[in-house]
């Protein structure tokens, strides 16, 4: 499975589906969703290793890294909202980190490389597309391997744990 991405390799209205036509960057995005949601690590990392190709390499399989990421951040913000609604007039989402102990570190601390993907939902949460694309810009452009990969598998664990977390009956869509 492969892709190259054209443009910029974001969308010009992020999100999982972009007027109901699929892009090769969801079809990957998928394809790695599905090893993660059946535990197929070894293949995972294989597929992973091959959209690891640091920026400004000959087009292939790596440079559809930033469409990918743009895809699962843009599901991650409409699964949140599918299954909490939009915030209500002044609200706002709030992204709660805990530590492995149960702790809650301040998610405005974290490192600015290890926080994109956070970052980039919240902005497209707070309808600020412009703020995402400058979080997940920095992250395509990062050239530093393990940074990337594990900024990719923070976006396809957050995805697979959303879509998978028991919620009451979703809410009922707001009026438009």
């Amino acid at each position: 499975m492969g892709c190259v991405s054209g443009g910029d390799g974001y969308p010009a209205v992020m999100g999982s589906d972009l007027d109901g036509r699929f892009r090769p960057d969801a079809e990957v995005a998928g394809h790695l969703l599905a090893l993660v949601s059946e535990h197929q690590y070894a293949e995972l990392g294989r597929e992973l290793s091959s959209l690891m190709a640091p920026p400004d390499t000959a087009p292939g399989r790596g440079s559809c890294y930033g469409g990918v990421l743009s895809w699962l951040t843009g599901a991650i913000a409409d699964v949140a909202v599918a299954r909490l609604g939009h915030a209500t007039n002044g609200g706002s989402f709030v992204l709660e980190v805990r530590t492995a102990a149960g702790g809650s570190v301040d998610a405005r601390q974290l490192p600015p490389r290890q926080a994109r993907v956070g970052r980039a939902v919240l902005a497209l949460l707070d309808g600020d597309p412009d703020a995402a694309r400058v979080q997940l810009g920095a992250a395509d452009r990062e050239p530093d391997a393990e940074v990337r990969v594990t900024t990719l598998i923070e976006a396809l664990t957050w995805l697979n744990a959303l879509l998978d977390a028991p919620t009451p009956a979703l809410p009922d869509p707001p009026p438009e």
